[in-house]
């Protein structure tokens, strides 16, 4: 969890692809819980977004 939340602790205001990307691979490793799964979720609804607009 540390190596999450010092990646979440870099982000200046708005995560890049790249760093969305390290902080899904990082809430990959963790076990499943609701919390987490949130969290993946939004991240990924997040990606989406950059990715339409980089698009």
């Amino acid at each position: 969890m540390s190596r999450l939340v010092t990646l979440v602790a870099a982000v200046d205001a708005q995560p890049t692809l790249e760093q969305t990307d390290s902080m899904l691979i990082e809430l990959g490793q963790m076990p499943r819980n609701a919390v987490v799964l949130g969290l993946i979720d939004a991240l990924l609804e997040y990606r989406t977004l950059l990715v339409s607009l980089t698009s």
